[in-house]
Formats: C-alpha cells, structure tokens, sequence
C-alpha cells in the first residue's frame, strides 16, 4: 500500500509541476502549445545498417530514442536480421554478430543466454515490449519477434531489476504488429538432420484509417538435429493486435510455445574443480547424454500495454503481463573423469518446474523549458512478481559411465515421479525512477541525471523466511552530438541484483538476506559517420566492478568482499557500399575479467587471475552482397573468433580458441499481383569444427556443452 501511495504521489507531484512550469511559461509568453511529445523517433544519421539494426531503441525509463544518439551502448536488432538467420532461438541473432556478446545453450534444452561484457544474462530475464520476464524460461521462441534489443552493460536504473536479477546488459523483445501493408505470408523449411518447419505471418489493419490492426504468427518445427539421438518438437503461436488513435495506442499480446526435446542437455558440470586439462572437444555429432533423458518447456503469456498523449506536454505510458512456465521431464549431470574423455553421468531425476510471473509497469515523460534549457523528464514505476515452485523425484538408479569420444548408454531406466520439493519461493521487485535530461548548446550536448529506488522482497515458503531490502541504482549519461556524423557519449549506472539468503552454518548472520548486489559500470564511447552515413565506425571502452560474496574468516560474517573487474574494449565498423549493394561487417573486443581478492565457489581466495569461461579477445565478421549477375541474389558470409578462457579460477588450465564460419544465400522472386517467393539457405559451422561451448554459473563455476556441429537450412517463403 505504501508503495502504491508513492507512485500516486510521485506521479502526481509530477504532474502538478508540469502544469505549474506551463502556467510559468505563458506568463513568460512562451508558447508551449506547438511542442508535442509523441513516441517517433527520428530516423538514424547512419545508413550503413540497411535496415538490420532498427533506429529507435527502447531504454525503459528513458523513453525511444535515436540507436545512433543514444548515450547508452544499444543494438537492435528488426525482422530482416531474423528472416535472414532463420534462428531457432533469439540469442543466435545477437551474438551472430556482436563482438561483445557469447552465446551459451543454443539448442539445447537447457537454459540460453548471452555474456555480455562477461556477465550472464539469459532467457529468464529478458523483458517482452518492456515488460520485464515475460519473456521465457527454459525456451526461446521466435515465432512473434520483430526485434529484439540489447542494452550493454548496468540498466537496472533504465529497466528495474529483472525477476532473476541479472548483471551487465538487459535485452527487450518488441512483437509484432501489422504493418500499413496487409501481410501474407507462409513459409516451409529444413533443418539438418531431419527436421521440418512451417511457418504462417498474416496481419491486417481495418478502419477508416487503419486504427485496428491484428498480426497473427505460427511456427512447428520437428525432427532430429545434426546431432545424434538428440531431436526436438516445436510449438509457437503469437496473437497480437493493437490500436492506433490520434492519441491513444494500445496493444494486445498472446503468446504460446511449447517445446520438446529428447537428449538435448548434455552439459558438462564443474570443469573448476578438474586437476587435469579438459580433453579436446568430440565431434559435434556426438550426444553425450541417452535419447530417454529429455525435457518439455511450455510458456504461456498474455500482455496489454498502452500509450496516451495528453497534448499538453506528456504521455502517459504502460502495462500489464502474466506468463505461466513449466519445465518438466528428466535430466543428468555429467562430470569429467579424465583427461582421455572418460565421463560420468549422475543418477537420472524427474523435474517439474512451475514459474509464474505476474509484471507491470506506469510511466510518464514530459518536456518544459527553464529559461534557455530544454527539459525532458521521465518516471516510471515497475513491479515484477515471480513465484518457483520446483519438485523433482529421487534419483532414478546409479547413473552409468562412458567416453565422449565413443559414448556407450544403459537402457531405458524406469523414471520415478517427482516427491520432492526442491525450491518454493516468491520474489517481488517494485520500484520507482525518475530522470531529467538537459538539452543544452543548441541541442548539442545532452546530460541525464536519474535514479532508481528499487525494492526486493524474498520469501522463502519451505524454510519460513522473509526480507525486504532496498537499494538506490544512480545514473548519469552524457552524449555531445556536434553534428549528425559524429556522437562522443559516456555513462555511469548500477546494477542491482536480489542479495543471497545466507545459508551458512558457521555464518554469525546464518539465515539473514544480503543488501542487493551493488554493480557499478562507467563507460567512454564515440560513433562516428563516414562517406555521408554509408560507413559507420563505433569504438567504446568500459569498467565493471561486480562484488563476490563469502564468509570472513576473521569476523564469521558472510557478506560481500573481492571483486570481479570486468574492463573492456569494443570497437566495431559496419558500412553499405557499392551502390548499397555490399554489407560488410567488423567488430572485435579486448577484455579482461580480472579478479581481486576473490573467493571460489571452493572457499580458495584469488587476487589477480582471470575470471573462468571468460575469452580474452572476441571478433567476428560478416559480408552480404548482392550480386550484379542474379536480379534477387544475395550471398553472404559471417566469421566468428573466441579466444582462449580458463576454466578454473585458478588459471593452470586453457580452453583453446575456436572459430565458426557460416555460409548462406538469398533469392527473391518478385511475381505478378504483388506476389514473391524468398529462397534462404544457409551452412552453419561450415568447416564443422569441434569445440566446447563454455558457460559459468555462480561465482566461479563453469560448464560445457559440446558445440553443435555443421548444420544446413533450407527456408522458403511465399507472399501475396
């Protein structure tokens, strides 16, 4: 109830001071009346995306504003990059391409995500048209995707603490909606070994002047992969329509996949306490885990969100979602036995997680002048609600050991039912924002000052327990835009994730909630335009203090202390030349995550090493061209370099360095009566190169997954 009292006030108060600087500003004679605040965006100074990277970003708190502007780190990426990829989760179209970002998961049934900046973000935490964890848990579908965006580094003060809380970067997904144009289209596809897709995208728009809009998407998928005992069946539907008034839009979402997979998480668990080198990685074809262990992810999503312009300087933002989760089936954990390959894998259990998220958001921005400087303000209030109820069964019988070279499994086992609770909890973030962005110099120099109170409340329903903590996430970004070629930008955010239930018996604070993690992130960033837009050139450097937790040996008090330093360089170049007929892309990061004064997962303190699963250098590369002698044909190539990592903190073990390469081809055919057939392919891993995809989970901990391996598609598409 407080709360609720606090966004009435604060909204309120701002609203009163908006009408109060109106009444001001006639007194003075200034007609306001003309300024309009509305949701467009201007289109981007930079030419050289065609169309991949989407102008306007959403930054939540910060309302949608110019990619090439902005003074945050933002990529977006639109339904071209998605059509063009035929991806079977969101997170390859980013990390395709982004030289700050490593994709984990991938197709396997296991949960996917990105390392940005070398922090985690996976698909839990993403948020759908800014609703935060609407998103998915242990899947990723693509079916209703018209972009997806990825805030790099802090955004907590931008976005509010997601229902996981992550660290480093937020990526949002927007839906689709019907466009001026009625859409007809329906697609077939094939995916190595065996598997076959059918796709539908229908959307219309009716009224006098196309006010109603409904977009409505199909997806089914199945079959066996390129890797062997390892298939997947489908799902995904997407509903959304929406209403385009003069000043108010409102939107309706309804989302539904399901997928199913047998053999697909083959995860390798804890290389950090390995005392040997981890043996080279098998060919990708290899399962490591039997075709009876698999999994089943089903989500369930609705959403409405809203957008009203008073006419008097502000607008009026928000919404509403509930996604229902399950993940169930049976999984084992591997662990490596030597350095020739030798493996076992754990007892076999049955899982069966429940998920539901309830998330809403209210924002307002407005726009008044104080004497010569321009003022833009915003507010918003974010409230995300997640409850876990996870059981599982006991384990099913002794587990069985193998090679990774030459895999040998028992029989198919009697899988028990789950009896037992495994995790029942609730978590609860509320918060409130507010920033003001001084317009200066003719428009030329922009500076934000914001902030963020955030709220987390834990419960704990097996152990009884309940806390509620609070913490402030600041913000100040700065952006100098001379003229529309060139944009110097710099930023300081926080982070902000729930703190841990200490759970520690030797701990003088044993069963007490830590304050929320305090990540802070300063970053220095240029963009500059060549060739009038046709060539764009992007170069920034950051610094991430994220802090670890452990028990102090000399005051028994478990709480933070140490660090990880994550500090990196990103440089990037991407153009459109030939007469916009060639696409080449670039973009390569150095980075460090160095830690200080760290304590293990084991309990070994480190000063000085570099983080686990954390490459030093990152680079990738990609072309398209149309070529001069096929009317519709385009061919295109992408490159992707991972350097070496650790896989122990203690640094005595390398993960070698790998590289991918994909090739692939368009063709279109544009037919009588506005019709057209879109021909795509493509050969992913082309040379088939073996390698383990790394991931960590907490502190120090790091996992593998064998990479897949080469990989075909075939998609057509026909339009009427």
């Amino acid at each position: 109830m407080n709360y609720i009292k606090s966004i009435l006030a604060l909204f309120g108060g701002l609203l009163s001071f908006q009408a109060a600087a109106d009444a001001t500003d006639k007194t003075a004679n200034q007609t306001l009346e003309d300024v309009k605040v509305t949701a467009k965006v201007q289109r981007s100074f930079s030419k050289s995306s065609d169309g991949d990277l989407r102008d306007a970003v959403n930054l939540g708190l910060l309302g949608k504003q110019n990619n090439f502007t902005s003074p945050i780190t933002v990529v977006n990426y639109d339904e071209k990059a998605f059509a063009n990829q035929a991806p079977r989760n969101v997170v390859d179209v980013i990390a395709k391409t982004d030289a700050s970002t490593m994709n984990f998961g991938g197709e396997t049934n296991t949960i996917s995500g990105l390392y940005v900046r070398n922090l985690q973000i996976d698909a839990r935490q993403f948020s759908v048209n800014g609703l935060s964890g609407l998103y998915s848990t242990y899947n990723s579908p693509t079916a209703g995707v018209a972009s997806a965006q990825l805030i790099k580094g802090a955004s907590t003060a931008l976005v509010g603490m997601d229902a996981e809380g992550s660290a480093g970067a937020s990526v949002n997904i927007e839906t689709k909606r019907a466009g001026k144009q009625p859409i007809n289209r329906f697609g077939v596809g094939y995916f190595s070994d065996s598997r076959y897709q059918t796709s539908a995208d229908i959307g219309r728009r009716f009224g006098a002047n196309g006010e109603w809009g409904i977009r409505v998407n199909g997806l089914i998928r199945q079959g066996d992969t390129a890797r062997e005992h390892f298939s997947e069946k489908n799902r995904e539907a997407a509903i959304g329509a929406d209403y385009r008034g003069e000043q108010l839009k409102v939107g309706v979402d309804l989302m539904y996949s399901k997928r199913k997979t047998e053999g697909g998480r083959a995860r390798v668990q804890d290389m950090q306490l390995l005392k040997f080198q981890m043996p080279e990685a098998p060919d990708g074809k290899i399962n490591l885990i039997p075709q009876w262990s698999g999994q089943t992810t089903e989500d369930k999503t609705a959403m409405a969100t809203f957008e009203y312009d008073t006419l008097k300087n502000v607008v009026v933002s928000g919404g509403l979602g509930y996604m229902d989760s399950r993940y169930d089936g049976s999984f084992t954990q591997l662990k490596m036995l030597n350095a020739q390959g030798n493996y076992r894998a754990e007892p076999s259990r049955a899982i069966d997680y429940l998920t539901r998220t309830t998330s809403a958001n209210l924002k307002a921005r407005g726009q008044f002048f104080s004497g010569s400087l321009e003022h833009q303000w915003n507010v918003a209030a974010d409230y995300v609600k997640r409850h876990r109820d996870f059981d599982r069964s006991s384990k099913t019988f002794g587990g069985f050991s193998s090679n990774i070279y030459q895999p040998q499994f028992p029989a198919t086992p009697t899988i028990l039912s789950v009896n037992q609770q495994n995790t029942h909890e609730t978590f609860t973030a509320p918060s409130l924002a507010l920033s003001d962005t001084l317009m200066m110099f003719d428009n030329k120099f922009r500076l934000t000052l914001g902030t963020r109170l955030q709220y987390v409340r834990q419960e704990n329903h097996q152990k009884q327990t309940k806390s509620t903590t609070h913490a402030i996430s600041p913000m100040i970004t700065a952006a100098y835009v001379p003229n529309n070629q060139l944009v110097v930008y710099g930023n300081y955010m926080r982070d902000l994730e729930p703190g841990a239930l200490v759970d520690n018996d030797n701990a003088k604070n044993n069963g007490e909630t830590l304050d929320p993690v305090k990540t802070n992130q300063m970053e220095l960033g240029i963009r500059k335009n060549w060739q009038d837009g046709l060539i764009t050139t992007t170069a920034s450097v950051y610094r991430i203090n994220r802090p670890s937790a452990y028990l102090n040996a000399q005051t028994g008090v478990f709480g933070y202390g140490g660090k990880e330093q994550n500090t990196g360089l990103e440089l990037s170049t991407y153009a459109n030349l030939l007469n916009k007929t060639l696409r080449p892309t670039f973009g390569i990061t150095f980075q460090r995550a160095k830690l200080k004064n760290y304590q293990t997962n084991a309990g070994n303190m480190i000063d000085g090493n570099q983080q686990v699963t954390s490459p030093r250098v990152i680079a990738k590369a990609g072309v398209e061209w149309d070529t001069p002698f096929v009317r519709g044909l385009t061919l295109n190539a992408a490159a992707q370099y991972y350097g070496k990592s650790f896989q122990n903190a203690e640094n005595t073990f390398r993960l070698p360095a790998y590289t991918t390469v994909d090739i692939g081809a368009k063709y279109a055919l544009k037919l009588p009566k506005n019709q057209q057939v879109t021909l795509r392919g493509a050969v992913e891993n082309v040379f088939n190169k073996n390698y383990w995809q790394i991931q960590r989970g907490r502190y120090d901990r790091s996992f593998a997954v064998v990479g897949m391996p080469r990989t075909v598609w075939l998609k057509a598409d026909y339009e009427f």
